[in-house]
């Protein structure tokens, strides 16, 4: 096969080597690119420039409550993040949408509090 280095030769050749590299990146993520639901340690380094999950619930989860399913509000993302016992599991369209909006009201050189 035979692409130019146009505009046109460009796109087809990303067509061509998305469906090969997309399970490789989600196997690298270990996400599978049907799931919406993932636990936050399969998210961490994607979502959350890989803070500790101690950092993310009090810098995130505990700074905006709204992001907690438990808390009733209308586009949470996140369940079980004080429960215990239970895995935290993060809804990853909203998520991600939620992140990309509000991403400049997170401290992120925050210190973690041991």
């Amino acid at each position: 096969m035979e692409i130019k280095l146009t505009q046109q030769g460009l796109l087809d050749l990303a067509k061509h080597l998305a469906p090969i590299i997309a399970p490789l990146i989600a196997k690298i993520l270990k996400i599978k690119p049907d799931r919406d639901w993932v636990k936050l340690e399969e998210i961490r380094g994607d979502l959350f420039a890989g803070k500790a999950k101690s950092w993310i619930r009090l810098y995130v989860f505990d700074q905006f409550p709204e992001v907690q399913i438990e808390n009733g509000c209308h586009g949470a993302w996140v369940m079980g993040v004080h429960g215990t016992g239970n895995i935290t599991k993060i809804y990853l369209p909203y998520a991600r949408a939620w992140m990309h909006e509000h991403h400049d009201e997170i401290d992120w050189t925050a210190k973690e509090i041991r």
